[in-house]
C-alpha cells in the first residue's frame, strides 16, 4: 500500500513538472501579421532571393522571407521597418541532370549588391498588407 502511494505521488509530481515545462515553453512573443509583396529593381522583377525586415529603431528581432517567382510571404509584427533584399532574375535554364531528366535547373543572374543599398522604409499595420518594394537600381543616393 505504501509503495502504491509513493508511485501515485511520483506520477502526480511528474505530471505537474510536465505541465510546468509546457507552460514555460508556450510563452507568447509579439503577434505576427501575415504580409505579402513583391520586389523590383528598376522595373525588373526580382525572381528569387530574400527580403529582411529590421526594426527601424534597431531593437528587436529581424524577420525574413524568401522571394520566389517575384513574390514573398512573411510573418512580421506590426511596426516600422527598414527593408533589405538580395536577389536575382531567371535568365535561362541549364540542361537537365542525366540522373534527373525531369528537373530543369534555373540559371540565375544576381542583381549587383549596390542595387539594394537604397534605404527602403515600410510600416506594417495590418494582417494581409501588401508590401511592394521597388529599388531604382542606382544604389544609395543619399
Amino acid at each position: 500500500m505504501k509503495v502504491e502511494r509513493m508511485k501515485n505521488k511520483f506520477l502526480l509530481l511528474a505530471a505537474l513538472c510536465c505541465c510546468a515545462l509546457v507552460a514555460v515553453g508556450c510563452s507568447k512573443g509579439p503577434k505576427l501579421l501575415h504580409i505579402t509583396g513583391s520586389v523590383k529593381v528598376a522595373d525588373e522583377t526580382v525572381d528569387t532571393g530574400s527580403v529582411t525586415f529590421k526594426s527601424s529603431d534597431g531593437q528587436g528581432a529581424a524577420y525574413g522571407a524568401p522571394i520566389k517567382d517575384g513574390v514573398f510571404e512573411a510573418e512580421v509584427p506590426a511596426g516600422d521597418y527598414n527593408v533589405t533584399c538580395l536577389g536575382g532574375k531567371v535568365v535561362g535554364e541549364f540542361a537537365p541532370d542525366p540522373l534527373y531528366p525531369d528537373r530543369m535547373a534555373q540559371q540565375i543572374e544576381d542583381f549587383p549588391a549596390v542595387a539594394f543599398t537604397e534605404k527602403i522604409a515600410v510600416k506594417i499595420e495590418k494582417k494581409g498588407q501588401v508590401v511592394d518594394i521597388v529599388y531604382t537600381g542606382e544604389g544609395n543616393v543619399e
